[in-house]
């Protein structure tokens, strides 16, 4: 019999192990370049901010990902290597040199590695193309169209070739050192540990949520070191969970102190928890990080979409009506028209008229730069907020609600310097003590923030101030909002007729483009409805428009985050599905020995039973855990306010992580009894 014909031999006995790694392979390339295909498509890219927290996080949770997925490949890998060492062994037992055993398992490992690989790469397209395609039935905007990342695809190539390269060195370097009577002696072979500390074990369970905490709340302050500390309270966090794994795995030293009948009662049990601690640490650890992104993805773009649109829906009024005055302005009249050709009941109404200048901003440390704002006068606010203030003049008061205090940043001085862009005149305003309520103007029109003048220095400056950065508005609520559409859509059709259907989409900066060099844009409204919507200022507002808009907005992130959990979380559960397999084979002696011993084969499926919970769940509670915990923390540093709704959506995601889990482990637990006992 030639070698050719043993190592074909060979591969025949051993053909569901080379299935279990060319599908371990495929899954892992695939998965990869599936999620950056998506991650890297100019569907996504054009909606993500650079340097945004949702980029940051996208990316974050894919670069973790990609070193879940490492590590899902390592362990194929080694199976792989633990199935060819009696090969190996056969080989080496025949006489033949290492060199030529190399020869042979490299190539067939190659081979293998290659086609799986390139299989996964092709498949990676329709993989991301379905997934993508199903979200869309559920989310479906202009903007969400599949387009492919080509960045991604190249990434996932070269994850292959760096993932070969690597693997195919470890198993050469493998087959040079092996001892013969260690391969055949490899599922004897256990692992000292350090004793178990409820100290310790205490110090983890402290070091979760601490580091959490301090993460983001030291980010939120800013600066270089407390960026670093916050850096330095996520690594407390992470070095908490390992401290835990590593804990929970020796708790039957803990037992042994404080508990030691129950200890005696499973001393099998934890003793073999013992003795593979740093494989268990490892898995489950990656394993918890995964499940972890599975949690957080969804908690975290779920939170400014639960939020938007609670405000949306809350806004004091339902109906923000904006139109330019150079413009064929919309008047009260045919809104009245409008809304009885609708059959909506208008049971208020108000008109209020605004401009548009430049302001220059003074910041902390006394740098300056110029930005539009909306300017209204006392008389005004006062006739719609009751508040009956009073604005001197050569003054102004400075207007937010609670979403916009960041901007008062932009007013650290005494006053600023004015710029009236028709007549390219400048002045100097003092500044008045500013004012901060919420629920007066609806948050999500240009009202959430601007600046108050005195009621005369208004009417001079809107005397010499030319049409088109002036603006007219109206306030409206109606009797049912949520049976308003067609109202909606006609107001909406008036003021888009009223502008030729051409959009001026950065009108809310072109007070100051003399100052900063900008130009004017400008959008056909067909074909652009979605992104006018989000981000022209007088786009008509309503409570109707402003929570489709906010589902809109959210529709890539969601999607994204969503196809994010999807690959985590299935890749967790190959994680743990391999750790699971090396360990019952590892163990596959252990049990074969207890039965020789007398224990019954019910008690076997019970140790059995009691290893896999421990690999399958830790991992699960700790994962969800520290994703519910993270979300609900951003969320306080956020500024978010419908906290209680994100955070039953989280509770929900954990409820259906935890049972797809139960079913998984389930069919896992039958097949490992069955092959072992």
């Amino acid at each position: 019999m030639t070698l050719n014909e043993i190592s074909r031999k060979l591969i025949k006995n051993e053909r569901k192990q080379y299935g279990l790694f060319f599908f371990s392979v495929l899954f892992a390339v695939a998965m990869i370049g599936a999620y950056g295909v998506l991650q890297y498509s100019p569907t996504v890219t054009n909606v993500l901010i650079d340097g945004g927290s949702t980029q940051t996080i996208s990316q974050g949770m894919f670069l973790g990902s990609i070193l879940g997925i490492t590590v899902f490949l390592i362990y194929a890998d080694s199976i792989f290597l633990k199935y060819k060492s009696c090969e190996i062994g056969i080989f080496l037992s025949l006489g033949i040199d290492r060199r030529s055993v190399q020869s042979i398992v490299t190539k067939e490992f190659t081979i293998l590695f290659q086609t799986a690989a390139l299989t996964g790469l092709f498949l990676s397209v329709p993989l991301s193309f379905l997934s993508w395609s199903f979200l869309n039935v559920f989310l479906k905007t202009q903007e969400t169209a599949f387009t492919i990342g080509w960045s991604g695809l190249a990434i996932a190539l070269l994850f292959s070739i760096f993932a070969w390269f690597v693997l195919r060195t470890a198993n050469r370097k493998y087959i040079k050192t092996v001892d013969i009577m260690k391969i055949l002696k490899s599922s004897d072979t256990n692992e000292e540990a350090k004793s178990g500390s409820l100290f310790f074990l205490l110090l983890g369970c402290l070091l979760v949520p601490i580091g959490i905490i301090l993460f983001f709340t030291l980010q939120n302050i800013g600066g270089l070191l407390y960026t670093f500390l916050a850096f330095v309270g996520m690594a407390a966090a992470v070095w908490g969970i390992y401290i835990l794994i590593i804990q929970l795995a020796s708790i039957g030293d803990i037992l042994k102190r404080y508990n030691p009948s129950k200890y005696y009662r499973d001393i099998v049990f934890y003793n073999l928890l013992k003795q593979k601690i740093r494989q268990y640490t490892r898995s489950i650890l990656v394993a918890t990080i995964l499940i972890f992104f599975t949690v957080f993805g969804i908690g975290f773009i779920a939170a400014g979409f639960i939020d938007g649109y609670n405000i949306a829906i809350n806004e004091p009024f339902d109906y923000t009506i904006s139109t330019n005055t150079n413009k064929p302005e919309i008047t009260e009249q045919q809104i009245l028209m409008l809304a009885a050709e609708s059959n909506t009941i208008i049971t208020k109404i108000a008109r209020i008229n605004c401009l548009l200048l430049g302001v220059q901003n003074t910041y902390k440390g006394g740098a300056t730069d110029w930005s539009s704002r909306v300017i209204i006068s006392a008389d005004d606010f006062n006739t719609i907020s009751a508040m009956n203030i009073s604005v001197p003049k050569g003054t102004y008061t400075f207007y937010y609600d609670s979403t916009m205090d960041y901007k008062l940043n932009a007013f650290c001085g005494n006053g600023s310097l004015v710029f009236n862009p028709t007549t390219k005149a400048e002045f100097q305003l003092s500044q008045n003590a500013p004012i901060c309520s919420n629920g007066l103007f609806n948050s999500r029109s240009f009202f959430s923030s601007f600046l108050i003048f005195n009621t005369e220095d208004y009417n001079n400056i809107s005397a010499n101030l030319g049409d088109e950065y002036k603006v007219t508005s109206y306030l409206l609520n109606v009797r049912d909002w949520k049976n308003t559409s067609d109202f909606q859509k006609d107001i909406l059709r008036t003021i888009i007729e009223n502008n030729q259907g051409e959009i001026f989409t950065n009108w809310h900066n072109s007070a100051t483009f003399d100052k900063t060099k900008s130009k004017a844009e400008y959008l056909a409204y067909k074909g652009n409805e979605t992104k006018i919507a989000r981000i022209w200022a007088l786009y008509p507002l309503s409570k109707l428009s402003s929570a489709t808009i906010q589902f809109e907005a959210f529709a890539t992130y969601l999607m994204l985050l969503l196809f994010i959990a999807i690959v985590a979380f299935v890749s967790s559960i190959m994680v743990i599905g391999l750790k699971i397999i090396s360990t019952i084979w590892d163990d596959a002696i252990v049990y074969n020995n207890l039965q020789k011993l007398g224990m019954t084969k019910e008690k076997i499926k019970k140790l059995i039973t009691k290893q896999m919970l421990f690999v399958y769940f830790i991992p699960t509670v700790l994962g969800c855990f520290t994703g519910a915990f993270t979300t609900y923390r951003i969320m306080l540093v956020s500024g978010v306010i419908y906290i209680g709704k994100t955070m039953a959506l989280v509770g929900g995601v954990c409820g259906l992580v935890i049972i797809l889990q139960l079913i998984i482990f389930i069919v896992l637990r039958s097949k490992a009894t069955q092959d072992n006992i």
